[in-house]
């Protein structure tokens, strides 16, 4: 996906669904409807979305969870002479295609289907002459992806036509239907024609005419301000109840009808989402509706009471729709992502898999035999630990490759790792650890998932006072330093997609403002500017750094002179909308993936992530932040390794400043600029106060020089400072 909205919560959320998945299964819960008798036609493709779900999670045919879905589904074919494809047969033919394309009986049922081609239409079940076909044909499209449909049984070119003629403007009209036809002829010729193009937009552009959701092309006749009550919660984010959806009160007077409305715009929505996501590397324009599309239903389902909230829209005797919505979030979440939804975070799922297998209620034998199992286990490390160093942070964070075995394994054979994924564990004091923590639990949902999640602590060493946690690995992100050229090389893309999300990050995932404390400049900017001036003026000065006394003087002065009269005036600037703040942003402390493909590729779509919670607020000023990232950046630019990218650096400010420049009439935020030139200057004056450390111990060596070379570069940061300030004073004195 590109430029899609964050769906917050998601490891919460990707786990109670999977764990709900399983369950399900493991304890047998609707035994008429998953694996229930193999001629049932509901339980037939129930258990065949069941095992779609599966496969969308990451599950492969060899893993348990699959294997017994290939007996169940691999029924000879023909069993009587007559035999024809029917709805069953085309549900047992998709999950073999799946799973097992190798066997005998999906050959008998390909060449059955084909048979049953009349004028260009598949027949299948009565009366559905146009759907039945799209559905032969995504089993024929699949079937010529997994090589086991011959040129001489069916022509990719034929294919193709059928596929064209099907999304001709008489055939379907159920946007998911036209979605999937769009999918097809995608995955097999990688792109649309100019036709189709159209039929996208149409499918994009009736979805904008109803809040961004789809399936009310058939009742759209119903959407009015009074009508459909449910549907304007469901848009406006208020938590939807089954007694709200069945009791519209919107002058339907059939609840079933209520009801089958309601589950209609949900499947339609997931679906036409899961359909046209793989379709965003190519065209980049509808990644915003889909996102868009989910984000209401996302709001109902996140987090840790998903499950809870889906058992209460669909309660008992609703058991099918319940399923069938379940296995389709799962399965439009997988194509939304696009990645197996196991890859997200598996240290989330462990997590939770041992909070349920640790029952404080259980008896004290059974938690001293888990407890003899857990120190049982083969726990070790796999190869080199690597040492990571992300900010400017004094934590200590190393890369690790787990290993925990079976002590059961035959030690002649190969000992598998439980966990094969690598995992990063951060350490540092107790009470930095703390409050990092602290602060990512106090993050609104909506942005939550734009940082890094900090898990509880696993671990405190009680003589070093260290504490651990145990992260997930980003390994496919890389922090905007040291991908620098890549960012260059890509500058108005990342400027734009970086400010649009920091944007968005500050804002906190609400429209409404509410006003900073009206002490924030007073003890975020200008008491921090004054200790810094004093470290900074008690180096420069010593006898064995800086030569020219009048000079560094002059500088003091006009700083506490300039900053005085910013005191004196503070009253017009402290009156601004509050923002979430990361408090300590640069280019170290941003994180990305996406930046891999050279530019010629176009748009892909990056992701960011922020690391280093430590000065996080809520109450905080976006200002700050922009002002902090915009001088290092500069910084950056100016070293003598990296200027050769200078002007696309200046260009990435200039993208970036210009997505702020849309956040700051939407919050009536007048004095936005002043206070970036006030956060320039403190950034500068704190780069030039943790010079002043490395300084001294130039001193403390003997190493006059570089000690003298320190002081000129933090006379260079006070001096730019003391400009800032000069801009400050001449707007609001």
């Amino acid at each position: 996906m590109s430029l899609s909205l964050p769906l917050p919560d998601l490891d919460k959320t990707v786990t109670q669904l999977i764990l709900e998945l399983l369950l399900i299964n493991r304890e047998n819960r609707y035994p008429d409807l998953l694996y229930g008798r193999s001629e049932q036609k509901q339980s037939v493709r129930i258990t065949m979305h069941y095992v779609m779900a599966l496969l969308a999670y990451g599950f492969t045919p060899e893993d348990e969870e699959l294997t017994r879905a290939i007996d169940w589904f691999d029924k000879p074919f023909p069993r009587r002479q007559d035999d024809r494809i029917n709805m069953n047969e085309m549900n047992r033919l998709t999950v073999l295609l799946h799973l097992a394309p190798e066997k005998p009986s999906v050959q008998h049922r390909l060449r059955q289907l084909i048979h049953q081609q009349s004028d260009g239409y598949y027949d299948i079940q009565p009366g559905w002459q146009a759907f039945d076909s799209l559905w032969a044909l995504e089993a024929l499209v699949l079937a010529k992806r997994k090589g086991v449909l011959s040129e001489t049984m069916l022509s990719t070119d034929e294919l193709g036509q059928r596929l064209s003629d099907i999304l001709a403007p008489r055939e379907l009209k159920r946007d998911k239907d036209r979605a999937l036809a769009l999918r097809l002829w995608y995955d097999l010729n990688g792109s649309l024609e100019p036709a189709h193009e159209d039929v996208l937009k149409d499918i994009l552009d009736f979805a904008s005419q109803n809040e961004h959701m789809w399936g009310m092309r058939e009742f759209v006749w119903r959407m009015t301000n009074v009508e459909m009550k449910w549907f304007r919660a469901l848009v406006e984010e208020r938590k939807l109840t089954y007694e709200m959806v069945r009791d519209d009160q919107s002058g339907e007077s059939d609840q079933d009808n209520n009801y089958r409305f309601f589950r209609k715009v949900i499947l339609s929505t997931c679906m036409v989402i899961e359909a046209l996501s793989p379709l965003g590397k190519q065209y980049p324009d509808i990644c915003p509706a889909l996102a868009k599309g989910l984000h209401p239903w996302w709001q109902q389902i996140k987090g840790d009471y998903g499950i809870a909230t889906l058992h209460e829209l669909f309660p008992k005797g609703n058991d099918y729709e319940y399923l069938l919505i379940l296995t389709r979030t799962i399965r439009m979440l997988r194509q939304y992502l696009g990645q197996p939804l196991r890859q997200l975070d598996p240290v989330h799922l462990l997590r939770v898999l041992a909070e349920l297998k640790t029952n404080r209620s259980e008896s004290t034998e059974m938690r001293n035999l888990k407890q003899v199992l857990r120190n049982w286990l083969k726990v070790d490390i796999i190869g080199a630990v690597e040492h990571l160093k992300l900010g400017f942070s004094e934590a200590s964070v190393v890369r690790v490759q787990p290993f925990i075995g079976d002590p059961l394994a035959n030690e002649d054979g190969q000992n598998v790792s439980l966990i094969n994924t690598s995992l990063v564990i951060k350490s540092g004091s107790a009470d930095m650890i703390k409050s990092e923590r602290k602060h990512y639990e106090i993050l609104p949902a909506a942005i939550q998932d734009y940082f890094v999640r900090i898990p509880e602590t696993v671990y405190t060493d009680q003589e070093s006072g260290s504490s651990y946690v145990v992260m997930q690995d980003l390994r496919n992100y890389h922090t905007l330093y040291e991908v620098y050229e890549d960012v260059a090389n890509r500058a108005n893309e990342v400027g734009d997609q970086l400010g649009m999300f920091l944007c968005r990050m500050h804002e906190g995932g609400s429209t409404k403002t509410e006003l900073a404390p009206k002490s924030l400049i007073r003890e975020t900017y200008l008491g921090k500017m004054l200790e810094y001036i004093d470290r900074i003026f008690n180096f420069v000065q010593l006898k064995e750094t800086f030569s020219d006394l009048q000079v560094t003087e002059q500088v003091q002065a006009l700083l506490f002179e300039n900053i005085g009269k910013i005191i004196q005036c503070q009253q017009r600037l402290t009156a601004f909308p509050a923002a979430c703040m990361h408090g300590d942003l640069h280019l170290r402390n941003i994180m990305v993936r996406g930046l891999e493909g050279s530019k010629d590729q176009g748009n892909l779509g990056l992701t960011f992530k922020l690391i280093d919670l430590e000065f996080l607020r809520l109450d905080g000023d976006a200002a700050f932040d922009l002002g902090q990232l915009i001088v290092d950046i500069d910084l950056v630019a100016h070293d003598e390794e990296k200027q050769v990218h200078f002007s696309q650096m200046m260009t990435l400010c200039s993208h970036i400043n210009r997505c702020y420049s849309t956040l700051i009439p939407a919050r009536k935020d007048e004095t936005f600029n002043t206070r970036v030139e006030l956060a320039k200057a403190r950034a500068l004056l704190r780069i030039a106060k943790g010079k002043t450390k490395r300084g001294y111990r130039f001193i403390d060596t003997d190493q006059r020089q570089q000690a003298q070379d320190m002081a000129e570069q933090v006379m260079k940061h006070a001096s730019a400072a003391l400009g800032h300030l000069e801009e400050v004073t001449k707007v609001i004195c």
